[in-house]
């Protein structure tokens, strides 16, 4: 768990992690710099619960570097990212750990409830298409895992290291886990999912505090950052997401989109299935992209 001021949620969230069922756990907390009452919360923890331990970063590393800390100070052979604001059901880990099999990660869907712990009677399947198996090109166009509801494989973690900047941590570890030996999903809502102003997550968020200029820009960069540092990695289909990287540089600076087109028409079986139809399905994601690219080259 890397925790930054989550004074508000953080006993509920660590009660329910400590309650679970027919797994032998630890709970690794990394405090990155809070100002609030946190770091005494999790010091009252670890002095009365053995399973407890925590420590402070140095400085702030921002999120996805404090879970990449507070991951590799974990001794386990699986490794379950935790936020501090939500809630595990008792079966979470049991569950996860049941579906993992021979995959590098196991990841179930959740149910949202909002800052005062209401039910919001939805889920977070009721909105994506929650993506599983060994196609880590359908995790380069998106994702659907949380890192609050995964189940990761120490090795895994191993070969991710180091988490590349300007990525969320768990998209990174879902996209290597397709590259490797693969994602499996479990549909029961093991995790109610905390939504609020102040969430780290964007799913966490009640509302987008940007324009589409600058939001486009952002979906770009981030699937050219994951191509590129996918690309650099010894996984499968490295060399899709370096000529994806490649052809995405080109358009957003400027230069013709046509091997941008090209290159999302020979992985359209990746492509999202709104419809169902790879062809329709590859024409609707290169439309996607055209627009995004068109907005953020207005930001330029």
């Amino acid at each position: 768990m890397s925790t930054y001021n989550g004074a508000r949620y953080l006993r509920e969230q660590i009660d329910s992690v400590l309650a679970q069922e027919g797994v032998d756990l630890e709970l690794v907390c990394v405090d990155d710099g809070s100002s609030d009452d946190t770091p005494a919360i999790l010091a009252e923890y670890a002095a009365r619960d053995p399973r407890v331990s925590w420590s402070a970063n140095p400085r702030n590393l921002g999120p996805t570097a404090s879970f990449e800390r507070a991951m590799s100070l974990c001794r386990g052979e699986f490794i379950a990212p935790c936020d501090q604001d939500d809630y595990c059901e008792p079966g979470k880990l049991r569950t996860l750990l049941a579906a993992i099999g021979d995959a590098d990660l196991a990841y179930c869907d959740s149910r949202y409830m909002d800052g005062d712990g209401r039910d919001l009677g939805c889920r977070v399947s009721g909105h994506m298409r929650m993506l599983e198996g060994r196609r880590p090109v359908e995790f380069l166009f998106g994702n659907s895992v949380s890192g609050h509801a995964s189940l990761v494989r120490r090795s895994l973690f191993e070969q991710a290291r180091p988490f590349p900047e300007g990525v969320y941590h768990d998209w990174w570890l879902a996209l290597c886990a397709a590259g490797r030996n693969g994602v499996r999903y479990v549909p029961e809502p093991l995790v109610r999912f905390r939504r609020h102003c102040d969430a780290y997550s964007p799913m966490g968020h009640k509302h987008k505090g940007m324009g589409k200029r600058c939001e486009s820009a952002n979906w770009l960069k981030m699937r050219g950052t994951l191509a590129q540092a996918y690309a650099a990695r010894d996984f499968r289909d490295a060399d899709v997401a370096a000529r994806l990287h490649a052809d995405l540089s080109r358009a957003l600076d400027g230069g013709t989109s046509a091997p941008l087109l090209t290159t999302l028409w020979s992985q359209r079986a990746a492509a999202p299935h709104w419809s169902g139809r790879p062809g329709l399905d590859a024409l609707r994601l290169w439309t996607r992209f055209a627009k995004k690219l068109r907005r953020a080259r207005a930001v330029a």
